[in-house]
């Protein structure tokens, strides 16, 4: 019972504090964060008051739970996306992309070689910097591109496309980052080789299964007279693909968002497609999400923010100017306008879910606890990228409504 009465607290206040920040033009992870937030101080000012949340990180069914929200996540992110839409910007998104990946990455690497305090696990800290820096929030961009009617034009296209590249490389170097991390310290040559193979297998593996095996199975399902049964091999795939991402060195997100982008209509149908979509956008959203979302708000630490704020600021900036220079500054150079170059770098700017999952799996695989007795900045980093996510979510939508006025509809 203990569970159930964490998941209906969570749930409601989660849901309450979402459609709140809609209201006033934000997303909703925004308002879900902040309840987590808020409930996390309460807990902490007043454990009697609910003494179920104590600890709460420790609860091993929660946890799980908080996992299963971020599946449903990445495997909705994943169907979101329509490859063949962006196949005519592809070559642009791959540029910009790469310049979006490589400078944040860069800048984070370097600020946190800086700044981090020296230890055995500086590298791994500061290169989890650079990769939190590099990845950008495909759905927002998307949400933001659909109010200001430019999702289908060559601009909405570019930036969607360039999202997508970032979100793939990025999760990728996640995977290296949590090799790193189960190794223990910094692979050698032939450690390094072997990993990159198996991300390398991995992708292989994806490009077989969903050009020869997906849409036979896709194909046939109309024969199978058993109720829900898109759903349940849409769900199973997924699954398979996170199992085989895990087997091979990677994180299980990964599987589940190339899932998501491989389970096409033209191999289940559009009804089909439409329906998977509808449910898992229920289970996701309206459940799991939200518990998620507001688990990482409760694992903010603001008081550790008292011996950070400096780099926070300067976090945020570097974030900020990483994309915008990053992303505009080749754009600019394939002949877009000001404006547009402008848009794309603010487009790519905010981090949203991508980001927060990053961070907890981070936390989660202890980064943010060693070394023993691990110094306050280190121990504040955490609290740090999700305040600079929140803060590049939040800008995000302001800076496209600004640049992508009616006028400059293409």
């Amino acid at each position: 019972m203990e569970i159930l009465l964490i998941l209906l607290v969570i749930l409601v206040l989660a849901r309450l504090a979402g459609a709140l920040t809609e209201r006033i033009g934000q997303t909703a992870i925004l308002g879900e964060l902040l309840a987590g937030v808020v409930l996390g101080v309460v807990v902490t000012a007043f454990p009697d008051i609910l003494p179920q949340f104590v600890d709460i990180g420790e609860n091993e069914v929660f946890k799980a739970i908080c996992n299963l929200g971020i599946f449903f996540l990445m495997f909705m992110a994943g169907m979101e996306m329509r490859l063949e839409q962006l196949t005519g910007a592809s070559k642009r998104g791959s540029v910009i992309a790469l310049g979006g990946l490589l400078l944040p990455l860069a800048l984070g690497c370097i600020l946190g070689w800086l700044w981090l305090p020296g230890s055995g696990y500086r590298f791994e800290q500061a290169f989890f910097l650079g990769v939190a820096l590099s990845v950008t929030s495909t759905a927002i961009s998307i949400r933001i591109l659909i109010d200001v009617g430019q999702l289908r034009t060559k601009l909405g296209n570019t930036i969607i496309s360039a999202a997508v590249i970032d979100d793939i490389i990025g999760l990728s170097l996640l995977a290296v980052l949590v090799s790193i991390l189960e190794i223990g310290s910094m692979p050698s040559g032939l450690e390094l080789a072997i990993m990159l193979a198996k991300i390398l297998g991995f992708f292989v593996f994806a490009i077989i299964v969903g050009r020869f095996m997906i849409p036979r199975i896709g194909t046939r399902l109309h024969r199978v007279k058993t109720a829900e049964v898109e759903f349940s091999v849409a769900l199973a795939i997924a699954l398979i693909f996170a199992v085989a991402a895990e087997v091979l060195g990677m994180h299980f997100i990964i599987g589940a968002f190339i899932a998501g982008l491989l389970i096409r209509e033209r191999s289940f149908g559009d009804w089909a497609i439409s329906d998977i979509q509808q449910r898992v956008s229920g289970i996701s959203l309206g459940f799991l999400a939200p518990i998620f979302f507001a688990s990482v708000g409760l694992q903010l630490d603001l008081s550790a923010l008292s011996t950070a704020l400096p780099f926070t600021v300067v976090l945020i900036l570097v974030a900020i100017a990483g994309k915008l220079i990053g992303c505009g500054l080749p754009a600019r150079l394939l002949k877009f306008s000001n404006r547009e170059s402008l848009a794309i770098g603010v487009g790519m700017n905010g981090r949203g879910a991508v980001e927060i999952i990053i961070a907890a799996i981070a936390l989660e695989a202890g980064l943010f606890a060693v070394p023993v007795p691990t110094p306050p900045l280190v121990t504040a980093l955490f609290s740090s990228v999700v305040i600079m996510a929140i803060v590049t979510t939040f800008l995000t939508p302001l800076g496209l409504r600004l640049f992508l006025k009616p006028e400059s509809k293409e």
